[in-house]
């Protein structure tokens, strides 16, 4: 059995080095998850509505939370200054999460459990006979922290794959505010069964106070499953992600995997005479370490994005390269996404293209006007500085919350 599954994949994947097939497997991929998605999305609409529940935004959220949180406010003596807090950061470190502990440490003091210290990973085979197991440990460790100073936020990267909802409602039995934070519940949303509960943050949504999305429309599906919950969207670490002094080496960059139509779209743009240098996981440049990605972005006169979810060109979310790029002082060209306008004045602190035409329309305007590259370039960078740290982004949650 192990062999015939080997060979199947093999030939999978040689099948998918065909341009046709390659084509039409991520054709059907797209129109697939789409449908997914939409179905999701309209299903937790309709579930809300039969129920009565509304997502509170604004004040309506502010109140919602006093009310979640009155007793545990006035055990804990909130809001307290910034600086007074102690978190408890829950998470595992597999690429950006590593900024977690630092973006944190300006509201007090900082409690990490990273599981993939404690040898744990839910990637590898068995994790659902070792989820319990870590989950146990980070409730102990949260229970030693709360004895040394009494735990004011708890924090987590979590889905219902990797904590239960009992583990939370015995951090906020405890006296703690939980939030969690999550940037792919467009797609995988409730996600499937394993283990007994879905493996998105849908199965613990009820047991978390404040859930925070990097999608508008996603706010109903914490409703639908219990919880509250609150744009967020994703930012970047300034001491990390900062311009370099260095001259231009490529007139346009991308980092990323390739997959789906992306390599297709590269190939458009390159029989409209546009050259893109391109790094990460399946490009012949193969990827690179964080350090010099973010080099990168001054070393490239434009850098590229797509807003795409997975294989789907329709079905876009807001990236960390959307507030990463900018904050790093690179020239920011994506594929139009509305939800860009939240954050970013669009054609001035960054730039979009709604097609692979239009995007070599772009990249030509902005090459032969250095002047305006370079405007663009610095409007974003101050942008992101002014509203899109990490910090920015935690001052507002523990704000409405009403810890702070």
């Amino acid at each position: 059995m192990a062999v015939t599954t080997w060979r199947s994949k093999s030939m999978l994947q040689i099948l998918k080095r065909i341009p046709g097939v390659s084509r039409v497997n991520s054709a059907c991929k797209s129109r697939l998850q789409e449908h997914r998605a939409y179905r999701n999305l309209h299903y937790c609409r309709e579930l809300a509505k039969k129920r009565g529940i509304q997502a509170p935004h604004g004040a309506a959220l502010q109140q919602a939370l006093k009310e979640r949180l009155v007793s545990r406010s006035w055990n804990r003596g909130w809001p307290k200054r910034k600086g007074d807090l102690h978190i408890f950061l829950a998470y595992y470190v597999s690429n950006w999460e590593s900024v977690l502990p630092k973006s944190l440490a300006p509201f007090g003091k900082v409690t990490a459990f990273n599981w993939a210290e404690h040898g744990f990973c839910e990637r590898e085979q068995g994790w659902l006979r070792e989820r319990d197991r870590m989950n146990a440990l980070m409730l102990e460790s949260f229970y030693h922290a709360n004895r040394e100073q009494p735990v004011d936020a708890v924090v987590g990267y979590l889905s219902g794959n990797t904590v239960a909802p009992e583990i939370l409602l015995g951090m906020s039995g405890a006296g703690a505010a939980t939030f969690n934070f999550c940037f792919d519940d467009k797609l995988h949303w409730p996600g499937r069964m394993a283990g007994g509960r879905f493996t998105s943050p849908a199965a613990i949504a009820h047991a978390v106070d404040l859930n925070l999305t990097n999608a508008p429309e996603s706010v109903i599906k914490y409703a639908a499953h219990g919880g509250l919950a609150l744009f967020w969207p994703e930012a970047a670490c300034s001491d990390v992600h900062k311009p370099h002094d260095i001259p231009f080496e490529f007139d346009v960059s991308f980092v990323g995997s390739c997959y789906g139509w992306r390599p297709q779209f590269i190939h458009k743009l390159k029989s409209h005479g546009i050259r893109v240098e391109c790094f990460g996981k399946g490009w012949p440049n193969g990827p690179l370490s964080d350090e010099e990605m973010v080099k990168l972005y001054s070393r490239s006169r434009i850098n590229l994005g797509f807003g795409g979810i997975g294989y789907s060109w329709n079905l876009r979310c807001l990236k960390g390269r959307d507030f990463e790029v900018p904050m790093s002082g690179g020239l920011y060209l994506t594929q139009y996404n509305p939800e860009l306008d939240l954050i970013s004045a669009v054609g001035k602190e960054i730039v979009t293209y709604t097609s692979a035409v239009d995007c070599a329309e772009k990249i030509n305007s902005l090459l032969a006007d250095p002047h305006r590259a370079k405007m663009i370039r610095d409007a974003g960078r101050i942008r992101a500085l002014r509203s899109h740290t990490y910090q920015t982004r935690w001052e507002e949650a523990f704000s409405v919350a009403g810890l702070i």
